[in-house]
């Protein structure tokens, strides 16, 4: 049973994941619940012994860890793939802005983490629900960010540089036509963060397929779920052409320059669903 009314959105999972690291003391095995109508996500990671497979610690984190370390993820994109004009911090310059789409306790850390390696202030959130927003806006105004509302997710696409995507829709949010190609604003980069399991998905196929550069946590887990997943089904994107995170960061060629000219212009994507190495290093 369900103390909660099926209003049509339905999202909520449990997911349990595991993961190792060769040569390290333990494997992971997380436990992980949220999506709507639950109300907070949820969750716990228990840390065995990879030489005696003995259950040795259990973190109770209600989730929080995950949290963090896909925020974290999230800030290590735009270190890398941000255009420079967020990194010069001209709060004043009309494409010195980040789009936040979504409101929920991820939107809220992907800022706080941002704030470590941008400069710029300025946030334009997009939200379902007018309450949300603005409770978004008083919440991350207090943290110091210049926070205001846009009508639809396509505004974000006309007027930021950064676009972080942390919503559990399961139908494109971001949208591309041929007509609007034009207006998407460049240079831009797009984290999505929301789109963590089969089936869900906030940016149109055809966006992807009009980047310059794709970038994955993993190029065998893109395929199956992600941002990525539409597109490569449709083959409009290769599944070679997505460049695995780890690689990513090693090739500097591919990272965005930034050279005081400001020519870097291409639109860049980087899709997390989430890898189990990123919890056995945080756990």
């Amino acid at each position: 049973s369900s103390d909660y009314d099926d209003d049509g959105n339905y999202q909520a999972q449990t997911c349990v994941k595991s993961g190792y690291v060769t040569g390290a003391f333990h494997y992971v095995i997380k436990v992980a619940s949220g999506g709507h109508p639950f109300p907070h996500n949820s969750g716990l990671m228990q840390l065995y012994s990879q030489s005696t497979g003995k259950l040795e610690t259990i973190l109770l984190d209600e989730g929080i860890l995950t949290e963090l370390r896909t925020a974290a993820v999230g800030a290590l994109a735009a270190q890398l793939l941000a255009p420079s004009v967020l990194m010069a911090g001209n709060n004043g310059d009309a494409r010195c802005c980040v789009g936040m789409l979504g409101t929920g306790i991820q939107a809220r850390y992907q800022l706080q983490y941002l704030a470590h390696v941008i400069k710029c202030r300025n946030v334009k959130v997009w939200g379902r629900t007018k309450e949300h927003v603005q409770q978004y806006i008083k919440d991350m105004t207090a943290e110091g960010w210049n926070v205001s509302s846009v009508d639809t997710p396509q505004d974000l696409l006309t007027s930021c540089s950064l676009i972080v995507t942390t919503t559990s829709s399961r139908e494109p949010l971001l949208k591309y036509t041929a007509a609007a190609d034009n207006s998407i604003k460049h240079p831009l980069h797009i984290t999505c963060i929301g789109s963590d399991a089969t089936g869900k998905m906030e940016l149109d196929p055809k966006l992807a397929a009009t980047a310059d550069l794709l970038v994955a946590d993993c190029s065998l887990q893109t395929a199956e779920r992600g941002e990525f997943e539409d597109a490569l089904k449709q083959q409009l994107v290769e599944l070679d052409s997505v460049v695995e995170l780890g690689k990513f960061i090693e090739r500097e060629e591919l990272h965005r320059k930034r050279d005081g000219k400001d020519d870097d212009c291409r639109l860049t994507i980087f899709d997390s669903s989430g890898v189990a190495v990123q919890d056995c290093v945080i756990a």
